[in-house]
């Protein structure tokens, strides 16, 4: 962003953050799509996350879809294990959503700061995630956007992008909390393949922590593939390494479609063998994934202890 325009949109951040009494404090993060801001408020001293969307796409209907199908799939969700989203909309020249702030940052930082977890630091975050997942999975949706343009209430969310750098860590009075965040690839699973908002072959997503039927087929993607995302998801916390490995050079598609996830005891860690053959067990995605289901993921994960 030139110069001039980065001044002109830091201006009308600090325009924004008004509206909630608030002064940018920080900013947090950038992705494809937008940026994440510190906010605190004047009148409470509390923490507020904004994300906005990035200018050089807010005039692309496609991008501002997608946006607005994020923030009205997270306004939907309540539950301790996903980040809370309290309000969105459109002011200052910029589309916002305003979330709680997680103090403990994402799980990718976490490893950046302390290095790989415990099984017992790993296990107790990724319950939370899945806590959160099969809230998600089985939540009334009021409006998802029908292939007509017209809405329906729709009954579960597949996430379609969990990974390390989307779940967040906050402190709450029991301790540490691990919660779900970034549904901007969500769908009503129930409706799957009546949204319009992808098309048939489009990619989205991580390969890094997508399996094999994902990035087959996409549109038509199920919860399992959260499921399977949860347990890449361990897998780094636990080792520090993706599943899969990732040349430079080489189609990351292409990866995910050829190749096999790493057995987790050959990275070198030292992780319990019924924990690695849970794991291991998990990321099988050829012919199909194992484990469809929340609930029978977390079982053999329990049973693994």
């Amino acid at each position: 962003m030139p110069e001039s325009q980065r001044m002109d949109f830091d201006e009308r951040i600090q325009r924004l953050s008004k509206q909630w009494n608030a002064v940018p404090i920080d900013k947090l993060g950038a992705g494809g799509m937008g940026a994440v801001y510190l906010l605190r408020r004047g009148d409470t001293n509390e923490p507020l996350a904004l994300k906005v969307m990035l200018p050089a796409l807010a005039a692309n209907p496609v991008a501002q879809a997608m946006f607005l199908r994020e923030a009205e799939n997270c306004l939907a969700l309540s539950h301790p294990n996903v980040v809370r989203a309290f309000e969105a909309g459109f002011a200052e020249g910029i589309f916002f959503l305003t979330m709680e702030f997680c103090d403990g940052g994402s799980l990718d930082r976490l490893v950046e700061r302390e290095g790989v977890q415990t099984a017992d630091e790993s296990l107790a975050i990724v319950f939370d995630v899945l806590s959160g997942l099969e809230y998600a999975h089985k939540a009334e949706i009021p409006n998802v956007v029908l292939a007509d343009g017209s809405t329906a209430r729709g009954t579960g969310l597949v996430h379609r992008d969990l990974k390390p750098q989307n779940i967040f860590l906050a402190q709450t009075q029991s301790g540490r909390s691990a919660k779900v965040a970034d549904f901007g690839l969500a769908k009503a699973f129930e409706l799957a393949g009546l949204t319009n908002k992808t098309v048939t072959g489009q990619m989205a997503g991580t390969p890094a922590f997508m399996p094999r039927q994902q990035a087959l087929n996409f549109k038509y993607s199920e919860p399992e593939v959260d499921v399977w995302a949860a347990a890449a998801s361990l897998y780094f916390l636990l080792s520090g390494f993706t599943p899969r490995d990732f040349f430079p050079g080489r189609d990351p598609w292409r990866t995910v479609w050829d190749t096999d996830p790493v057995p987790i005891l050959k990275r070198g860690v030292p992780v319990p063998p019924r924990l690695a053959e849970v794991i291991d067990q998990a990321l099988v995605d050829r012919p199909e994934i194992k484990f469809k289901e929340v609930a029978r993921f977390r079982t053999a994960l329990e049973q693994a202890l």
